[in-house]
């Protein structure tokens, strides 16, 4: 079990590494089409593939679909990827086998149907709460504050659920695709907002600023998620969340002072929290 455990962690330190290193920032010229699913950037970047399902073409059908997607990622928290079968999720689906191959080849193109869908979700909530957000007028720290809040809570859901579709099944090419991916967007979103600013950023080297303020950002969300995934299995600990209440609001003061050590300096006495929309609430 030890060595299992160990293991384990080892992938997981492995993918985090590798996810660090392989975000690329995007160019500033660039236009990102938000409304873009996964699949199809890849088919613009010369990589195209087949849709890993077959479209329902009536409502009837999709409502069959979205049961089956639904059951399938409830069964794949309980029991695991692989120990999840096509059986048991159709039953717990109220649906057929015969509907299940209607849609797809097999469990692993569902796999990557709920792929797909989880990470572009993601993405949808994130362009959502964006955009509804009125940033003019934002000094450059309250800006960071709204962007690690929104990042936290988008980070946060479905953790588990991105967690037991990707993780737990390794570092396949296609989960990473779809990991980068988004982080690449998210970026590409928040690069400007925070470049609008550059008169309040001190660092020589602001766009580089902007860029490894993320990596960190989440990579310390993911280090406190992964820490309380880990109490939750191993059944150790008391009630409390090892996630402190305050997380946003310090790793958007570490930003900010990397950004701009003054401006965090003299902001800091008069804190207030900016209340942005939450489209995970």
């Amino acid at each position: 079990m030890y060595l299992q455990k160990l293991r384990q962690n080892q992938i997981l330190e492995s993918e985090f590494v590798f996810c660090f290193l392989s975000i690329k920032d995007p160019p500033m010229s660039e236009n990102v089409d938000s409304s873009q699913a996964p699949e199809e950037v890849s088919a613009e970047n010369g990589n195209e593939s087949v849709l890993p399902y077959r479209p329902p073409k009536q409502d009837r059908s999709q409502q069959t679909l979205d049961r089956i997607a639904t059951a399938a990622l409830v069964l794949m928290e309980e029991k695991g990827v692989e120990k999840a079968t096509v059986a048991e999720i159709v039953e717990r689906a109220e649906a057929s086998v015969g509907s299940f191959y209607a849609r797809f080849a097999g469990k692993e193109d569902l796999i990557r149907y709920l792929q797909e869908n989880v990470w572009t979700d993601a993405r949808e909530r994130w362009n959502h709460a964006l955009a509804a957000e009125a940033w003019e007028g934002l000094s450059m720290s309250k800006v960071v504050e709204g962007v690690v809040g929104l990042l936290l809570r988008s980070l946060v859901a479905d953790f588990h659920r991105r967690k037991v579709l990707g993780r737990e099944r390794g570092l396949d090419p296609e989960s990473a695709r779809l990991v980068l991916s988004f982080h690449q967007h998210i970026l590409s979103t928040v690069t400007p907002l925070l470049l609008d600013r550059r008169s309040e950023i001190t660092h020589p080297d602001p766009e580089a600023a902007v860029s490894f303020g993320y990596r960190m950002v989440v990579g310390a969300v993911r280090e406190f998620l992964e820490m309380e995934d880990v109490r939750a299995v191993s059944r150790t600990g008391g009630a409390d969340s090892l996630i402190p209440e305050n997380l946003g609001t310090e790793l958007a003061r570490a930003w900010s002072g990397y950004l701009n050590p003054e401006a965090e300096r003299s902001g800091s006495a008069d804190h207030v929290e900016v209340d942005f929309f939450d489209p995970w609430a």
